[in-house]
């Protein structure tokens, strides 16, 4: 039910300066509580038991005065998990055509309010309008305070400093209290009225410039807030990198060592330069470094004049014949190839010629250009004259975890290695090969974008 300033639990309770509140129904609160459970990092669920308070009693106050305006959550932090254990408030709130926040606090009387600096320096998380709730959890009343737009917010900002812990704390008074307002806005008002700045083109580029001190600095946020480890400029590229949180989610809640060497490998799918799979399709090769170049394989019919390294088209044809016979893989004719020879070894075996040296093939194809997925298969042989007697390991990594690991040695008995994968056109495949440690390896990014071609 919703309650006004003359309402007898107001005065029983002299919540100061509340505008509205809403008594929850118990159901409600214990749904929060059920939710709440979904974030499993410990201490964090009391917070997002908040937020869920704060979240149904926004939304059955609003339902009662303006029934017409829509609420979707879908993309709403706290539905999220990942962004629930690091975001103090309810961010993405989609209200009508209006992005809306948060705030919730378990005081009625504070004369200042508490926002995450994330939803106010952000693009990605900054709001239309900012909400100011406070909760009473044990009397399941939670009560809006005021709310403050997102122009009238960056007139203050100035005049504010943010913490050590990322918070902004502005004074209650800067929040406007006639909450009939918000409702006349979130009614009438164009988004128009108030814009929100883009989101800068240059995440990406920061992240590559200091993927080497995350790489670090990431794992010991195993179970502490992300400013005690971090800078500011840090916690961004977290923070507005999806993969990047998600990673951090499941570090806290999981701690194993596979997630440990999968974020090296996520940094690099974030931020090295992918070779486009899609191009050897139509025989193209695009600009790439000199170190990690690719030629590639015109057809795949037998082709007794080409031949590289002592290795024809004939050896080539052999290998794919046994994959497809003996893994039943359907690999179409038209299939993209791409080969480069792989040096893996020491300096010293460079100048004793011992060097192991190996041939990678990549074979790329769509299977679905209704659905854009692709496929991706790679082929490891030796190189007749090399020796290869030492262990090798390889994986295939994407933006989900490890795909593919395994430890092989190529030798006179075992000529090749080969995996295959399949995702979307929006997925990225970071293969690594190592000897001995994983500071000796070589690594190759692969995508499938046929509408970069120009």
């Amino acid at each position: 039910m919703t309650n006004y300033l003359t309402d007898l639990t107001f005065d029983l309770l002299e919540f100061e300066g509340l505008t509205e509140t809403i008594e929850l129904e118990q159901k409600q609160s214990e749904e929060a509580l059920q939710l709440s459970q979904k974030v499993k990092t410990k201490g964090r669920q009391w917070q997002v038991y908040l937020q869920y308070l704060a979240l149904f009693g926004f939304e059955e106050w609003l339902h009662k005065r303006a029934v017409e305006i829509p609420v979707n959550r879908k993309k709403c932090s706290v539905v999220q998990p990942q962004y629930a254990n690091f975001m103090d408030a309810v961010c993405n709130l989609q209200v009508g055509d209006f992005k809306v926040c948060l705030i919730p606090s378990i005081c009625f009387t504070d004369e200042e309010i508490t926002i995450p600096r994330a939803v106010v320096d952000l693009p990605e998380f900054k709001a239309h309008f900012y909400v100011a709730i406070g909760i009473d959890s044990e009397l399941e009343l939670v009560g809006i305070r005021g709310f403050l737009r997102h122009d009238k917010l960056t007139e203050f900002q100035s005049q504010l400093q943010p913490e050590e812990d990322w918070n902004y704390y502005l004074p209650l008074t800067c929040f406007n209290r006639e909450i009939d307002q918000l409702l006349l806005y979130l009614q009438c008002l164009s988004p128009e009225a108030i814009p929100l700045p883009e989101i800068p083109t240059n995440r990406q580029a920061n992240l590559a410039r200091m993927q080497t001190k995350l790489k670090t600095l990431l794992l010991q946020l195993t179970n502490i807030p992300l400013w005690k480890v971090l800078t500011w400029e840090q916690g961004i590229s977290v923070l507005t990198t999806p993969d990047l949180i998600n990673w951090l989610y499941k570090y806290q809640i999981e701690n194993k060592t596979s997630l440990k060497k999968y974020l090296a490998d996520l940094l690099q799918i974030l931020t090295k330069k992918a070779v486009n799979a899609s191009r050897w399709v139509s025989n193209e090769m695009e600009e790439m470094l000199p170190e990690i170049s690719w030629e590639i394989w015109p057809t795949m019919s037998p082709s007794p004049m080409r031949k590289s390294n002592s290795f024809s088209s004939e050896d080539l044809q052999e290998i794919i014949r046994e994959i497809r016979r003996d893994c039943d893989l359907k690999i179409p004719e038209i299939a993209g190839i791409a080969y480069q020879n792989i040096f893996l070894g020491t300096e010293q075996e460079n100048i004793n010629n011992t060097l192991p040296k190996m041939r990678l093939y990549a074979m790329s194809w769509s299977l679905s250009e209704i659905n854009r997925e692709w496929a991706l298969l790679l082929i490891l042989t030796t190189i007749p004259g090399s020796i290869t007697s030492s262990n090798f390991k390889w994986r295939i990594t994407d933006q989900t975890g490890i795909l593919v690991e395994e430890e092989f040695i190529l030798d006179k008995y075992e000529t090749y290695l080969f995996t295959q994968v399949e995702g979307t056109y929006d997925e990225k495949f970071l293969l690594t090969i190592n000897r001995n440690n994983e500071e000796d390896k070589i690594s190759r990014l692969f995508e499938f974008c046929p509408e970069k071609f120009n």
